[in-house]
């Protein structure tokens, strides 16, 4: 490794591994933002945080390192530029490209730690986040029994404690609803003035002991007497009401987590959840040509209607000059004793119609009669009733089909997008900061943070424009990529022809 190539080397080492974890930081920031008030007051161990932020900070590691990247090589060349190395090296004959050599190397590294981890890390990852998170939001919050405040914090039923002593146990005027009946509307509460309240040793139950109350509960109404309601009252000196507090327990093995949806695949998987739904469709339009076969089967059913008739008189011709067969006496006995059975045949009714009122027509509606034609319409629209939900519902399904294949499209090529970014960043970081000038956590943040925010808003919106079927999940996943390589391209040129930051301003204000 030449001089030039350790130094940019030993000069990307630091920004790099702070940038990345200053990204890390925010995103995991942004997320506890925003799901805080389902995180919090759950009643699960910091442990559980803490895992949960480990498996997210994991998914988000192809969304992170791109502005590391960005972040490292406008501070690493501003800050050689404001030396003046850079203009020394210039100087010396040395280009721009070779002295970026090795942040190039870095950035196809970066850009391959991007692919594997999309690979490999954050599939399993982020099904381990789901999963967990979707615990903790289902989960209820710890109990808390507060004076003169309803907690509905148990299935079906609702508590209510006027004052609590300050050993936490000593409870008075307690009410507690009971809606574990299936009509709601009838009244099932019981009332005590003074009562405990604590939990079982082992902790899995909370045991209400009440004292000195009386149970009210509303009866369903008689048969033939629906307007009449019968309320039993039952007094009680002690009574004690048992909880299963097995609904607070964060249970994740209960869950049903989609293991098939994008976010968790690899790309192989991705290629082969692709040509499933590929072979989905082609069987949906399959189905679609197909539907009119019971339809169009009629000329089928005709001829084959008249080879039958032309097999059964071939069949009678044969046996008319055949001689009959010789049976035995004992056969012939037999047949004797047999009583004929008699058979009716009916056949269709035939109308008698004058020659005069026959008209010659080309319409096929003629041929039949009224009955019969009414008959023949009915089915016929029933039959094209049916076709059309069979197509509607095949061209909906297809529609669907389409819609999850270009989310796994999306999903594939952002994969290898967001790898290409990395190098794309480095483009312009680092003539940014030849240009700026200015090393340290200054302008070169700035300029970083703008950018990008060009490439986070310009996933989003190819995201969205997919979602609307605006455009495809391929060009919805390269439409970062469109958007700012210009920029890398521009700023690489400028900086190989030695441009000040005014003449950027000129250029871009004319």
């Amino acid at each position: 490794m030449k001089k030039i190539d350790k130094l940019v080397a030993t000069s990307f080492i630091g920004p790099y591994f702070l940038s990345f974890f200053v990204a890390e930081f925010v995103l995991i920031m942004q997320f506890l933002w925003k799901y805080i008030d389902d995180i919090l007051g759950k009643g699960f161990s910091m442990f559980d945080l803490m895992e949960l932020i480990f498996y997210y900070a994991v998914t988000i590691i192809p969304m992170a390192v791109p502005i590391t990247i960005l972040i490292a090589s406008v501070m690493v060349f501003g800050d050689m530029s404001e030396k003046f190395e850079l203009s020394s090296m210039k100087s010396a004959g040395i280009s721009l490209i070779r002295i970026m050599g090795a942040g190039i190397v870095i950035a196809c590294f970066t850009a391959l730690f991007s692919i594997f981890a999309s690979n490999y890390l954050k599939p399993l990852a982020n099904y381990q986040f789901q999963k967990k998170f979707i615990a903790i939001k289902r989960q209820k919050s710890a109990l808390a029994i507060e004076e003169k405040v309803f907690n509905d914090d148990f299935k079906s039923f609702v508590i209510r404690v006027d004052e609590v002593e300050k050993n936490g146990v000593d409870i008075k005027d307690v009410i507690l609803y009971d809606q574990t009946q299936q009509d709601k509307s009838l009244i099932n509460m019981i009332r005590s003035k003074s009562g405990q309240m604590y939990n079982s040793e082992d902790g899995n139950f909370f045991i209400m002991a009440l004292h000195d109350g009386n149970q009210y509960r509303e009866l369903e109404p008689e048969r033939g007497k629906p307007n009449k309601y019968s309320l039993l009252r039952t007094e009680f000196e002690d009574y004690t009401k048992i909880f299963d507090m097995s609904e607070f327990d964060l249970n994740e093995n209960s869950l049903d987590i989609n293991r098939n949806k994008e976010d968790m695949l690899n790309t192989f998987q991705l290629i082969e959840a692709i040509d499933s739904i590929d072979q989905r469709i082609l069987k949906t339009t399959s189905d679609l040509q197909d539907n009119f076969d019971d339809i169009l089967s009629s000329d089928t059913n005709i001829k084959n209607q008249e080879n039958q008739e032309d097999e059964n008189s071939d069949f009678v011709k044969t046996l008319e000059n055949k001689e009959p067969p010789k049976f035995s006496k004992k056969i012939s006995n037999v047949t004797k004793k047999l009583s004929p059975k008699k058979v009716t045949i009916t056949l269709p009714k035939l109308y008698q119609v004058s020659e005069d009122s026959i008209k010659s027509s080309t319409n096929l509606y003629d041929s039949f009669r009224g009955t019969e034609l009414s008959r023949i319409m009915t089915r016929a629209i029933a039959k094209a009733s049916a076709q059309r939900d069979k197509i509607q519902s095949n061209i909906h399904q297809e529609k669907e089909f389409e819609k999850n294949k270009q989310k796994y499209i999306l999903r594939l090529n952002q994969q290898y997008s967001w790898a290409l970014i990395c190098i794309i960043f480095l483009f312009i970081g680092a003539p940014l900061g030849s240009i700026i000038r200015k090393g340290g956590y200054g302008y070169p943040l700035l300029v970083a943070i703008i950018f990008y925010m060009t490439f986070i808003i310009s996933s989003i919106m190819g995201e969205k424009m997919l979602k609307s079927e605006s455009i495809s999940g391929a060009m919805g996943a390269w439409i970062p990529c469109l958007i700012l390589l210009p920029f890398a391209i521009y700023l690489t040129t400028q900086a190989l022809r030695d441009a000040k930051l005014t003449d950027l301003k000129i250029k871009f204000w004319k």
